[in-house]
């Protein structure tokens, strides 16, 4: 299983780990961390990951193109027209195309999504409409070939829902037993339909300052 998993400056670094930690259990499989240039990318929590390889480099016909979210880095790179380029290719020759949180965006500005289902983020999910696709609020959202996940840690289970799909129901059990894979929400707020309104104000606030960089 070749996994071609997009890093970019300021992603979301759950986003990547939740579905990679998942998939690393798995027998035969391979990741290329690309990006631009290989080098060391840094994410939103200051921790880097070390891009392995550059768009010329990288496998041309990946099992998997997995990208992540990040908030305003998401929304800088659908104008990096050599990225969405590079996530147009690569997706048309892929197996899979799948995203965690607002990488679903990226994958609908590449032309990616048209005419399917897909999950992102709460606070952004709708913004798929624009680009032909249909908003899901599914947790983990399967639509054929096109996989795609909420918000941060919703990269968990779509993981190892993905690892079920391509290994098996049994050996996914077995990944989400090792990974002891078994949330109890600390106060429960976790999706805005659970969250009381203050609570939902507030985080709409913080949403709207990430997505637009007012206050950094």
């Amino acid at each position: 299983m070749k996994v071609l998993a997009i890093v970019y400056p300021g992603m979301t670094l759950l986003d990547l780990v939740g579905p990679i930690q998942a998939w690393s259990f798995l027998p035969g499989y391979e990741v290329q961390y690309v990006w631009h240039r290989p080098g060391t990318v840094l994410t939103d929590c200051g921790l880097g990951v070390q891009a392995t390889h550059g768009f010329e480099e990288a496998w041309t016909e990946p099992d998997v193109l997995f990208i992540g979210g990040g908030a305003k880095p998401t929304m800088d790179l659908m104008s990096d027209s050599a990225a969405i380029t590079f996530l147009a290719d690569r997706g048309a020759r892929a197996r899979w195309v799948c995203s965690v949180c607002t990488g679903s965006l990226l994958l609908g500005a590449a032309g990616l999504l048209r005419g399917y289902r897909a999950a992102g983020h709460w606070g952004a999910r709708e913004i798929l409409s624009q680009f032909g696709a249909e908003p899901s609020s599914e947790r983990v959202c399967i639509d054929r070939n096109r996989l795609t996940g909420g918000g941060v840690t919703a990269g968990v289970d779509f993981g190892i829902a993905l690892a079920g799909r391509w290994a098996g129901d049994e050996v996914a059990r077995v990944i989400e037993l090792l990974m002891e894979y078994a949330p109890q929400p600390p106060y429960g707020s976790g999706r805005p339909e659970l969250a009381d309104p203050q609570t939902l104000a507030a985080a709409r606030a913080k949403l709207q300052q990430a997505m637009t960089g007012a206050g950094a």
